[in-house]
């Protein structure tokens, strides 16, 4: 919440990224989770390369979370512009961290414009994490910037929440 004065927004698209692997990327998407859980609401993970491991987070965060994993970076584009248009959800995550560097790159700047569009005007929070910079109509870039040590292991999870390093990248006025 610190960095952004009050968490994700909605009705924007805002982007993660996250250039090393242990970063706390899974941390923050777990404490998302639970705070769409405790808010009534539905969740969506896009997740092509199939790292989510749902076998580390409480049953409860995933009673209401629709869970669509594997395909290519085209296939999950398509798959983030039809959940972002249900009304049903309150979250819609894309995890595009290791999804092939190619074809990310021939993703057409308007596609990422549409995204944005479609959750205008909703209550919807859309998050595309990403390895590195890459959606240019991100209303909000977040970075973590440093990776978690060995010694984090022992630690319970509420507790590593304060040692995540979020920084902010940019942060774009929304249109009225």
């Amino acid at each position: 919440d610190n960095p952004t004065g009050g968490g994700l927004p909605t009705a924007a698209l805002t982007e993660l990224t996250c250039s090393a692997s242990s970063s706390g990327s899974h941390l923050l998407l777990g404490q998302l989770l639970a705070a769409t859980r405790q808010h009534a609401q539905r969740a969506a993970l896009i997740d092509p390369a199939e790292r989510f491991d749902p076998e580390s987070h409480p049953a409860a965060h995933l009673e209401h979370l629709v869970w669509a994993r594997g395909g290519d970076v085209a296939t999950a584009l398509s798959v983030t512009d039809l959940f972002a248009r249900d009304a049903n959800l309150g979250l819609v995550v894309l995890d595009l961290r290791d999804a092939d560097a190619r074809q990310i790159r021939r993703v057409p700047a308007p596609l990422w414009y549409r995204l944005q569009r479609a959750v205008e005007g909703t209550e919807l929070t859309l998050l595309v994490i990403t390895a590195r910079p890459l959606v240019p109509s991100a209303t909000l870039r977040l970075q973590l910037t440093h990776p978690l040590n060995l010694n984090h292991l022992e630690t319970e999870r509420p507790a590593l929440l304060p040692h995540l390093n979020v920084y902010l990248q940019r942060q774009r006025a929304r249109s009225a």
